[in-house]
């Protein structure tokens, strides 16, 4: 698990927090808002993803548990696996943006306009990006320990 949160902390910042310090450089909070509406998403697609993730989830543990012959299709099965992990890894994708970005506005907010900053509202907005990143360890070291690693 420490490789899992050393690893996913640093793509969080590589992936959210610089991404969305790079576009606060270039555009300020506008373009944050842009970038935020761009996350967005219908969740049916989130719902989509995660049954992907959870199905090659799934199916690497049943391979692991009842053994690599329970397939009499092995490289059909093998392949669908890594079909509905590379779609799986997008919702892990999102979930690191998602938690870079809530981790990153509300400092970009204090120490932009504090005037304005409300303390509820930033915190809140903080609380949102560590569940997401907490949520992200989950599925994250889920996927590994399918995987064996």
């Amino acid at each position: 698990m420490k490789k899992t949160i050393t690893i996913e902390t640093i793509l969080v910042i590589i992936t959210g927090v610089l991404l969305t310090l790079v576009r606060y450089s270039e555009g300020g909070i506008n373009s944050i808002n842009k970038m935020a509406e761009g996350v967005e998403t219908n969740p049916m697609v989130i719902y989509m993803l995660f049954a992907l993730l959870g199905l090659a989830i799934i199916s690497r543990l049943l391979r692991k548990f009842y053994g690599i012959n329970t397939y009499n299709y092995n490289a059909k099965m093998q392949f669908v696996e890594e079909v509905c992990e590379g779609v799986g890894s997008g919702l892990l994708g999102i979930y690191r943006l998602i938690s870079g970005m809530a981790i990153t506005v509300p400092f970009i907010w204090y120490f932009t306009d504090r005037d304005a900053f409300l303390w509820q509202k930033g915190l809140g907005i903080l609380l949102i990006g560590i569940m997401f990143f907490v949520g992200l360890l989950i599925l994250s070291w889920a996927n590994n320990k399918s995987k064996g690693d």
